[in-house]
């Protein structure tokens, strides 16, 4: 694995600025290192070395590995939010909002394979609470989903209105297909990917 080169911090900041500066390149280079390994197959040792800090540091930060595990989780989840409802919000067609959100969350993942590989994989192998948590954002990706579809359907662009069983199952679908691009190392393909996924899911409610 590639290390993070050691170097002296910018003493213009803040103690504020410099902590959060740390904190996020921990998150980083945790993410990959999670990523490349494996969750349960990661020490501390392998953080701090690709991070190119000492343990010391690391636990100023972070409690244990698991708190980091879930701080990767947790910041992944929120960026996507982030990114995924202000492309919505652009959209004013329905079936377009489809498309849209179908495409933003497989640029996501092109833009983000280590982060996806955690949120989508280890994330959730890493214990019940971790399991539990990953199940709820699911849900909670299948609801804006739902949303979504019954915008269309209230305007009459679908045929047949949307139920909670189907979307959850197309939801998963798209996270099976990003994996399955992930895992062949064709991350170039998600574009064309999330193209297809986005007319599977308005063709399963076309009628």
């Amino acid at each position: 694995m590639t290390k993070s080169a050691r170097g002296k911090y910018d003493r213009s900041q803040s103690t504020e600025e410099r902590y959060a500066q740390m904190h996020e390149k921990l998150l980083d280079a945790a993410t990959n290192v999670f990523a490349q390994r494996g969750f349960s197959a990661t020490r501390v040792d392998d953080v701090v070395d690709y991070a190119g800090i000492s343990r010391r540091t690391l636990y100023q930060h972070f409690e244990s590995l698991e708190a980091v595990l879930d701080e990767v989780y947790e910041r992944a989840i929120r960026t996507s939010f982030q990114v995924l409802l202000p492309r919505l919000a652009g959209v004013t067609d329905p079936i377009d909002r489809i498309r849209a959100g179908v495409a933003a969350y497989y640029e996501l993942i092109a833009d983000n394979p280590a982060a996806a590989r955690v949120v989508f994989d280890q994330y959730r192998q890493a214990g019940p609470a971790q399991a539990a948590k990953y199940a709820l954002n699911t849900t909670r990706y299948s609801m804006l989903m739902l949303e979504i579809l019954n915008g269309a359907y209230a305007a009459k662009r679908l045929a047949r209105a949307p139920d909670e069983l189907t979307v959850f199952v197309l939801v998963k679908g798209l996270e099976a297909a990003a994996m399955r691009a992930l895992d062949r190392g064709e991350l170039a393909t998600l574009g064309d990917i999330a193209r297809v996924m986005a007319e599977l899911v308005i063709n399963a409610f076309r009628g």
